[in-house]
Parts: structure tokens; sequence; C-alpha cells
């Protein structure tokens, strides 16, 4: 019988996992690179309208289906395109620049949730997110608690990746 890596058939692999509890105020979250300077961090979310995630210049914007509570977020670090997750409602996808080659989950207005996760080379990470549980469901239990529920809402699964910079793909396509 012959057994092989999941890097030898090609599967995308976890490299790295994070997890921590992100305080949601006005039905927002953020993501940003931990380099970013100091008056560049989000303490004012964009407006979404409508859409689930946003970049902005500081970082990436998530939006809860729940205005204020305690969501659980994990932060996975993969080293390949992942394959998608079979549970969790799909939020989207995007590419978030971290010049730092690390990146910190953000409760606005209060700041960091938890130490920034390294993630290795500088440079453009792909994202992908998925929320477990929220929406009317998730608000309804929240309003008929006593005293509110603020905890166990919503979860969110964070996948990131590196993406080769442009020059990057230009410089490998040449070799």
């Amino acid at each position: 019988m012959v057994c092989l890596s999941y890097r030898e058939v090609g599967v995308a692999a976890v490299v790295r996992v994070s997890e921590r509890v992100v305080t949601v105020e006005r039905g927002q979250f953020a993501l940003c690179d931990e380099g970013a300077p100091f008056d560049d961090r989000p303490w004012e979310l964009p407006a979404l309208e409508g859409r689930q995630i946003a970049v902005n210049g500081s970082g990436l914007t998530v939006a809860s289906t729940v205005a204020m509570h305690d969501a659980d977020v994990r932060l996975e670090l993969w080293d390949g395109p992942p394959p998608p997750e079979s549970a969790g409602a799909p939020l989207g996808e995007c590419v978030l620049e971290v010049p730092s080659g690390a990146v910190t989950a953000w409760a606005v207005p209060h700041g960091p949730a938890g130490e920034p996760m390294a993630l290795g080379d500088p440079g453009p990470y792909a994202v992908r997110l998925y929320r477990h549980g929220g929406g009317p469901a998730a608000r309804a239990r929240q309003d008929a608690a006593d005293p509110p529920l603020f905890t166990g809402l919503e979860r969110y699964v964070v996948q990131l990746w590196r993406r080769p910079a442009p020059e990057e793909t230009v410089r490998a396509g040449r070799r």
C-alpha cells in the first residue's frame, strides 16, 4: 500500500490556526494587517451597503447579522487554496495586502482581539470567509434571553493563503 501526503496529491493543508473571540459592535468587525500605521487602523468601519465583506485601506470589514455580541473567529493559514467548506454560509473571497506578514482581528472601536497571527511572507493573501449561525434565529435567541445573550451566536472561519504578486507570477512564468 502506498500512502501519499496531501502535498503529493496536490491538496492544500492547514499550516496554522488561531482561535479568538472578537467583540462585534455596529454589526461589524475587521481583519487588518498588523503593520498598518496606527492612524490607518479601523476606528470606524465603512458602510457595507449590503455586502458581506469589503476590503478597505487598512484591511477587511466583515458584516455580522447580530449588531452587538462576542463572535468566535477561527483564522486558518493554508499552504494553497483550501477546498470549500461544506458547512457555513460563504460570505465571499477577496485579496488582502499584508505588508507585515501578520494579521490581527480587530474589534471596532476597541482594538485588537488577541495576538497577531503570523502568515509568513509579506504580500497578497487570498481570503475566504464563512459564517456559522447568525441571522434572524440568532437575533431572536439573543432577544429572548434574560439577561440578553451575547455569546455563541455566530462563528466565523477565515481561510487565508498566499497569492503570488503579479510580478512574482510573471517571473515564475519565465523560468
